[in-house]
């Protein structure tokens, strides 16, 4: 049977979504085409203002204006900079201001962990369905976290999920370029316990050197030589 909705809840909803923004940034054309119909030809959001852009030099205008209750939906490419060597707090600015963020990438569960703590609510695999997009956005306008178990990519080697949470953490901040004494200070930690966690998190990956740990955790993440720019 279907749910009726009360007339007041319809038309508090409509306003909501008049006043809704929605932004993509991502590089791939298809991608940004594909996204912005799945959202405009659903009953949900067809009254949001859905915009795309490339990149963030295009987006940089409509991020910075973004108010609560809307939603930006990156690729791996506009987040990496973001997260850039002093990136991370612009996330966090605009969780703050009740703007909710979500990625589109192929990175599954293990990445979940350290999105979470990032600024990131919610999680889009590139093949996702139209259904998909929808229910994403419907999640994060609502204030939810939107991460799924089956989001883990078929075949992918799930190495980073034998990291804890800070060993994560602190090899995310390693592929930033950081050393040591500078994660030290950034986490609140000894110098000598960062070390700690990077002789554990090169045992538990196999890797003889940071590098290597640094590229583990760039294919799981899906992103390349701009990225490796900060190592």
């Amino acid at each position: 049977m279907t749910q009726m909705i009360p007339l007041e809840a319809q038309v508090l909803r409509g306003v909501s979504a008049l006043r809704q923004t929605i932004a993509i940034v991502h590089a791939v054309p298809l991608m940004r085409l594909g996204l912005v119909e799945a959202l405009r030809g659903s009953s949900v959001f067809s009254k949001s203002k859905v915009v795309a852009f490339a990149n963030l030099s295009e987006g940089g205008a409509a991020l910075a204006a973004a108010m609560p209750g809307d939603v930006i939906l990156l690729d791996t490419q506009a987040w990496t900079l973001l997260e850039g060597p002093g990136g991370a707090p612009q996330l966090q600015a605009l969780k703050a201001r009740g703007v909710t963020v979500g990625l589109v990438a192929a990175v599954g569960q293990d990445a979940s962990k350290l999105l979470s703590g990032r600024g990131i609510s919610g999680l889009l695999p590139p093949d996702a369905e139209p259904e998909r997009v929808v229910a994403l956005v419907e999640d994060l306008t609502a204030g939810r976290a939107h991460f799924r178990q089956d989001d883990q990519p078929q075949g992918t080697p799930s190495r980073l999920s034998r990291l804890s949470s800070r060993q994560f953490e602190i090899l995310e901040l390693m592929t930033r370029g950081l050393l040591n004494k500078q994660i030290a200070w950034e986490l609140g930690l000894t110098e000598g316990t960062v070390k700690s966690h990077v002789s554990a998190i090169l045992d538990k990956l196999g890797c003889d050197r940071r590098t290597q740990a640094i590229a583990a955790f760039m294919q799981c993440f899906g992103v390349g030589h701009e990225r490796a720019a900060f190592a």
